[in-house]
């Protein structure tokens, strides 16, 4: 990619090769969501391996494009094994929503351009930054449009306009839809005031003269919105056409980019960009604005942002076959949809379009794509459906999610993988209904006989393991969530359990003194190491799986053969109990920390005492005496080790450089739990009064607050997780027993209580650069709404919610599945 590029440039082959061989190059790549690429270029171009180009890259992409594993998209190929995951190759920023400051700062360059004078009358003064910004307060939720730079542009662009109708700006309704209507005509008439000062040759001038006569305008959108359906039909939607004359005059392409003279005009004027052959329009938001208008285009708006005068096209229309709603599945398109909803808003027309849309599928099963689209968008622009009849409708894969359904019926209708996140669904009717797939945005939650005190995920993602008091241990399938074993070997508490790398094997540390190694296939009991003479705290084993080492309240570190159980040899701690023992990721360290506040670290083959900090070590952050070290975490990539102190602070250390770190402070009380997030960005800590944090690696100031103590609840109650809009709790009695990360699916974690609950958390960041989270089950969350439904011979239910809707109350408790291993 880099060599062809250059070669456009006029670049010789030996002048790359010395770019290649000497230099070093920042690689910007503007726009992959335009790309639509699916490859990792630093893969494909062998970037930064031995005699290829030695770059930094540079990625911008719009989020909607990223999909759940973007990651592995854009992450450099590391240098060696031991590499593999440092966070210095890969760096993530998201550009956030233009704050109010912002927001002004803008303005007042854009009230200096003198560009922006162009668009005032004769009659007008162009206006200062403060005129510019008292229209914009005085239109109603304008602001939070705006926080968008690009729709900032087109506020201010539509002003003047706005301002001259004499209207009253507190009555005018702005939507998304309505700034891309004013832009694209405002574009369009400027050029072609633009076009009829040009000097043009007599055909052209004929073609402008014919253009004018039918409106220049409304030519104008026609040229650009048949432009935008043939993009989506011959090019799935990718924004760039490529064309050259020779090669593509019998194509498609001639009739928007050929040598006609009326093309021509209409393409010089349009918002349409060109590099060498290669055509986009000026913001790829315009394409999707305009394939939106291809779906659903008023026929008339005379007035801006007017609902009134806003006339719907024929039903016939959007009831087309060929009408892109009844071929494209646009759950893929969000930004189209939005550009929908807002036509929904303003136009009850096109509501009631869309309704009909959907009882049409109940008897024409080719219009099932269309209903799919039709009730997607309907529920995204808020029409509520309590106690609509959608008997037999056919909506397979429709996202429902926050939608109104009470008394709903949907008796017979196909509902293969809908999406029911957040819905409304009291007194529903799904009576043999198509459910396969059906998606209720929750798991039924996991009950334990017991507290449990340790937990953690399997490095292939697909078991989750539990330890509890009465020293039973339980494995379940993350898939079903259905438990796979129930292991039973130990006397007392089980204070510690961790996975072999190959998943196949789990270590347990007890309060009876014994290590044991369990098949996570067949639940068997291999091994019982049985040297400490005292509670076994914390075990970890070995990142080839070849050894165990557990840490004892008998002050003793004990280093075990994984195959065969032997005691290799013993370390010992000063007479002090080490609480927490872990394997650096390339296996050659040990580090541990205890109540005498030391952390220590230790050669893995030989067991050498390696350096030790304490309170006379010589670095920025000194751990005082009273400091005792709780807990302590590796990060993945063996960059950083985090330790959690009694006092509440989590101090980090760099493995690389063997210095101190940032201390993270927020916490009041003893860390009880550390966890790194597998891409190593993310800290999440636990307290002994039931709090819990997350901490961005990236910005050592910013901490997320996950679980906090509600005082009014008093006692052990108390752990409270906000939904992600802030606006529901979720409340589970006792204190948080540990924390894992999902190492398979980005950005999860499972935290487990002492009332023996366990929940399961999302992160993600929205458009906006927010970190949201969303807490997707646990034994106190309500975000399904199920009183009184019915689903009485219901197809498809899978067990798991078949228990999911026994645990809301919609089924009854003689439905409930029984689980093999339950």
């Amino acid at each position: 990619m880099v060599a062809k590029q250059l070669r456009i440039y006029n670049f010789k082959d030996d002048q790359i090769q010395e770019l290649k061989l000497h230099r070093q190059l920042i690689l910007i790549c503007d726009g992959y969501d335009e790309s639509q690429q699916l490859v990792n270029l630093h893969k494909t171009n062998m970037l930064n391996q031995p005699g290829q180009w030695n770059t930094k890259m540079i990625v911008s992409c719009l989020t909607q494009f990223l999909g759940p594993t973007y990651l592995d998209r854009f992450k450099p190929q590391p240098f060696d094994r031991y590499s593999s995951g440092s966070q210095d190759l890969f760096q993530e920023a998201v550009v956030a929503p233009f704050s109010k400051d912002q927001v002004k700062n803008y303005v007042e360059q854009y009230a200096k351009d003198p560009q922006a004078a162009l668009l005032f009358s004769n009659s007008q003064a162009p206006w200062s930054a403060e005129e510019y910004m008292d229209k914009l307060a005085a239109i109603p939720n304008v602001m939070d449009l705006v926080k968008n730079p690009f729709l900032l542009t087109l506020a201010l662009k539509a002003l003047p306009g706005l301002a001259a109708s004499n209207k009253n700006l507190a009555s005018i309704r702005v939507t998304r839809a309505g700034l891309y209507d004013m832009f694209v005509d405002q574009w369009l008439e400027t050029n072609r005031v633009r076009l009829q000062s040009n000097t043009l040759t007599k055909e052209e001038l004929a073609a402008f003269n014919s253009l004018v006569d039918d409106d220049f305008i409304v030519q104008g959108v026609d040229y650009l919105v048949r432009l935008s359906a043939t993009i989506f039909k011959e090019q799935d939607g990718n924004p760039i056409v490529q064309y050259t004359h020779r090669q593509d005059k019998n194509t498609w392409k001639a009739a928007f980019f050929g040598t006609d003279p009326e093309a021509k005009l209409l393409r010089d004027a349009s918002p349409l960009m060109r590099t060498g052959n290669q055509y986009h329009f000026v913001h790829r938001s315009v394409l999707e604005y305009l394939f939106s208008r291809v779906i659903y285009s008023p026929v008339k708006v005379d007035e801006e942002f007017d609902p009134q005068v806003e006339t719907a096209p024929p039903v016939s229309q959007l009831l087309d076959a060929n009408n892109p709603l009844f071929q494209r599945d646009l759950l893929q398109e969000p930004s189209i949809i939005q550009f929908l909803c807002d036509r929904v808003k303003l136009n009850l027309d096109f509501k009631l379009q869309l309704r009909a849309v959907i009882d049409r599928s109940k008897t024409d099963a080719s219009a099932a794509i269309a209903a799919t689209n039709a009730i997607t968008i309907l529920v995204r622009a808020d029409v509520s459906f309590n106690g609509a009849d959608l008997r037999g409708a056919k909506i397979p894969n429709a996202d429902l999610s926050g939608g109104q359904f009470d008394y709903t019926q949907f008796q017979g209708a196909d509902l293969t993988g809908v999406n029911f996140s957040k819905s409304w669904l009291r007194r529903v009717d799904m009576s043999d209904a198509h459910m396969e797939g059906v998606r209720f945005g929750e798991l039924p939650y996991l009950e334990m006989d017991e507290t449990m005190l340790s937990c953690t995920c399997s490095p292939d993602g697909k078991m989750l393991g539990a330890g509890l008091f009465d020293g039973t241990i339980y494995i379940y399938d993350t898939s079903t969530w259905t438990r796979m074993h129930r292991l039973q070997g130990h006397a007392d508490r089980v204070e510690s359990i961790v996975f072999s790398p190959d998943s196949q094997r789990l270590v347990s540390g007890s309060y009876d003194w014994t290590v044991r190694l369990w098949d996570t296939t067949s639940g068997e009991e291999l091994l019982v190491m049985e040297k400490h003479s005292h509670n076994v705290i914390s075990v970890t084993i070995s990142p080839c799986g070849g050894r165990i080492v557990s840490a004892s309240d008998d002050t003793t570190m004990r280093l075990w053969d994984a195959h065969t159980g032997e005691s290799l040899f013993v370390l010992e701690c000063d007479g002090f109990s080490t609480r927490n023992v872990k394997y650096s990721p390339d296996g050659r360290q040990l580090v541990s920390g205890g109540l005498d506040g030391m952390i220590r670290f230790w050669d893995a083959e030989t067991g050498e005492s390696g350096i030790v900090l304490s309170t006379s070590a010589p670095i920025p952050h000194k751990i005082p005496t009273q400091t005792e070290v709780s807990s302590r975490a590796y990060a993945l990539d063996g960059s950083q080790l985090a330790f959690g102190c009694v006092d509440g602070s989590i101090r980090l250390w760099n493995c690389q450089t063997d210095t101190a770190g940032p201390v993270l402070e927020g916490h009041s009380r003893c860390i009880c739990i550390l966890v790194y997030s597998p891409c190593c960005r993310w800290i999440v800590s636990v307290d002994e009064s039931n709090t819990v944090r997350l901490w961005d690696l990236h910005d050592m100031g910013l901490q997320y607050l996950l679980v906090d103590v509600d005082e009014h609840l008093g006692g052990d109650f108390g752990a409270v997780a906000f939904s992600s809009t802030g606006g529901q709790l979720a409340i589970h009695a006792g204190s948080v027993g540990n924390v894992a990360w999902n190492p398979v699916v980005p950005m999860e974690l499972t935290t487990g209580a002492f009332d023996g609950s366990v929940q399961l958390w999302r992160m993600s960041i929205d458009e906006g650069g927010n970190i949201v989270f969303k807490m997707v089950w646990g034994p106190n969350l309500r975000i399904l709404y199920t009183k009184g439904a019915t689903f009485t011979n219901a197809v498809g239910l899978s067990p798991t919610h078949q228990k999911l809707l026994v645990q809301r109350g919609a089924l009854p408790p003689s439905e409930e599945p029984t689980f093999p291993h339950d």
